[in-house]
C-alpha cells in the first residue's frame, strides 16, 4: 500500500467514527435516557453523554492532524508525540465523566443495569485509549531520538 492510500483509509475511519458518534448522540442519547425509570434524570444524562463527547471530538481532530502528518513523511516528530499525549489526556477526561456517572448512578439508579454496562464500557475503554496512546507517545519519542542521531551520522 501507497502511503496515500493508508492515508486515505485512516482519515475515512476517521470520518466514520465521527458521524457513527454523531448518529449515537442524537439518536440513541435520547431513546437510553427516555428508557431509565427515572423521569426527572433525563436531561443530566443527556447532557452527560454530549459532555463527553467534547473529548472524543478533540480526539478525532487530533487524529486528523497525524494522519495529515502521515502525507508529509514527517510521522516520528515531537509534534505527533505529543498529539499522542493530548489523546491520553482526553481519553483519560472522558474516562472521569464517566466515573462520576457510575457514581451519580450508584446513588440515583439503583438496579439500572444497562446504565451501568454502558458507563464501565466507555470507562475501561477511555482507560485502554490512554494507555495505548501512552505508549505509542513514548515510542514515537524515541523512534524521534533516533532518527535524528541518525540525521547527525555521515
Amino acid at each position: 500500500m501507497t502511503v496515500k492510500k493508508i492515508n486515505l483509509m485512516f482519515k475515512s475511519i476517521i470520518v466514520i467514527l465521527g458521524v457513527s458518534g454523531l448518529s449515537l448522540l442524537v439518536f440513541a442519547a435520547p431513546l437510553i435516557s427516555q428508557n431509565l425509570e427515572e423521569t426527572n434524570l433525563n436531561t443530566v444524562i443527556q447532557v452527560m453523554l454530549w459532555i463527553t463527547a467534547i473529548p472524543v471530538l478533540f480526539i478525532l481532530m487530533t487524529l486528523w492532524k497525524i494522519s495529515s502528518r502521515l502525507l508529509n513523511e514527517t510521522f516520528f516528530s515531537k509534534e505527533t508525540s505529543e498529539g499522542l499525549i493530548k489523546i491520553a489526556y482526553a481519553s483519560l477526561i472522558e474516562s472521569g465523566i464517566y466515573g462520576i456517572a457510575l457514581i451519580f448512578g450508584l446513588f440515583q439508579l439503583k438496579g439500572n443495569y444497562p446504565y451501568f454496562l454502558v458507563c464501565f464500557f466507555f470507562f475501561f475503554l477511555g482507560l485502554v485509549i490512554a494507555v495505548i496512546a501512552s505508549l505509542l507517545s513514548y515510542i514515537f519519542r524515541m523512534a524521534h531520538e533516533l532518527k535524528d542521531e541518525n540525521d547527525l551520522t555521515i
